[in-house]
């Protein structure tokens, strides 16, 4: 990384399940999204974001990423099924 590139911006939280089926909606209905990855014990690939919203809903999901455009900037949702709650990490990716 060069000196002068500002550091890729990282938020975390922890949400209850009802936040991340809103989160679910709001990508559907408001970004571009790109790609679905989504491992399962069974599986690690590429899925529609219908396919992990009912994985997660489903408690069959061990972690979805999920990469979208939202206002012009290129973002990664990585998202990680618990009880009670889930981890959510959103990384804003460098345009390019």
């Amino acid at each position: 990384m060069l000196d002068n590139e500002p550091l890729p911006e990282i938020l975390q939280a922890e949400w209850a399940g009802d936040q991340v089926r809103a989160l679910f909606a709001d990508l559907a209905a408001g970004a571009d999204v790109r790609h679905v990855q989504m491992r399962t014990p069974e599986t690690d690939g590429t899925v529609s974001l219908a396919e992990a919203e009912s994985a997660f809903v489903a408690g069959q999901a061990i972690a979805i990423q999920v990469r979208y455009v939202f206002e012009n900037e290129m973002w990664c949702d990585t998202i990680m099924p618990g009880n009670p709650t889930t981890k959510i990490i959103r990384n804003r990716l460098p345009n390019g």
